[in-house]
């Protein structure tokens, strides 16, 4: 895995468009899809695609340049033998996700999650979330069921009885505990630091203009988007079912830090010992050292 060296000042002749993949979960490259606005000189083109598991695959194929996605994904590809070269990284979303549960559920503890169903976006950061809250109690993947479920259809899965729990994230939890049929298990908060990670192959073979432009393009967004809450709302709440959900959404936006950072040793630091619970739990099918 390589880090990407810090912006340099950019050339005049640069390759074009730089193709920027966008799915639902990352919300920095949803909205800059959307936001109108400018990679400096660098013409660029969004390329949508279902969800962030598929990135190093659309890597892969050449269909897009660089993704952004939750810290698991640069991992998985690490450990299948991709070059993966890391761009940025967002600030640390330490209370966004959680364990949750109906009201009614017998589930008052992690211990009681054994021999249950747990429903989760497979290979997002909600596997790691998982990993870290049933190590802190003592139990692994082995005593649970895992059901893959999409965020955005998760709490009615869970409402309907198909699974005990739910690993989810913004604005579906702070939903969940609106609606007043749902319950807090386990929270995100100092379990992970939950990043967006900004990524992209050696093999896409980006230069330092086209790393530079993305880069200051998604600082660029992450001053703007606390300043215009009403326009991101709206954005990510376009296809919201009820004016619930979309207050949700608003509070979701004024409580995450959008801001963006080059990445460093702590978030290296972050990401390995993310790496070494993945492995060790069986998530990971090789280990890897991001030191290297």
């Amino acid at each position: 895995m390589t880090i990407s060296a810090s912006p340099q000042p950019p050339c005049k002749h640069e390759r074009s468009p730089l193709r920027i993949g966008v799915h639902p979960a990352n919300l920095h490259l949803t909205l800059a899809a959307a936001w109108d606005m400018q990679f400096d000189s660098l013409d660029v083109e969004f390329v949508r695609y279902d969800g962030g598991s598929q990135s190093a695959d659309v890597l892969s194929l050449g269909q897009i340049d660089v993704c952004g996605t939750s810290s698991p994904q640069p991992l998985f590809a690490a450990a299948k033998g991709l070059d993966v070269i890391l761009l940025a990284a967002s600030a640390p979303r330490r209370l966004d996700g959680s364990i949750v549960v109906r009201a009614d559920s017998p589930v008052w503890s992690l211990q009681d999650l054994v021999g249950r169903k747990i429903g989760l976006a497979q290979k997002s950061f909600q596997i790691y979330l998982l990993v870290q809250a049933l190590e802190k109690a003592g139990l692994s993947l082995d005593d649970i069921t895992i059901c893959d479920v999409m965020p955005g259809a998760g709490l009615a899965v869970l409402q309907q009885g198909s699974i005990d729990a739910l690993v989810t994230l913004a604005p579906y939890q702070d939903y969940a505990m609106t609606i007043g049929n749902m319950r807090l298990l386990e929270g995100s908060e100092a379990l992970i630091p939950n990043r967006s990670i900004f990524w992209t192959l050696g093999e896409r073979q980006l230069s330092a203009y086209a790393r530079a432009s993305f880069f200051d393009g998604l600082e660029r967004l992450g001053r703007e988007v606390p300043q215009d809450v009403a326009r991101a709302s709206y954005i990510l709440a376009a296809d919201a079912a009820g004016s619930v959900l979309r207050k949700s959404w608003q509070r979701a936006i004024l409580a995450r830090d959008w801001s963006i950072h080059h990445i460093n040793t702590t978030i290296l630091r972050e990401l390995q010992d993310e790496a070494d619970i993945l492995f060790r739990h069986g998530v990971l099918e090789r280990s890897i050292d991001l030191m290297e």
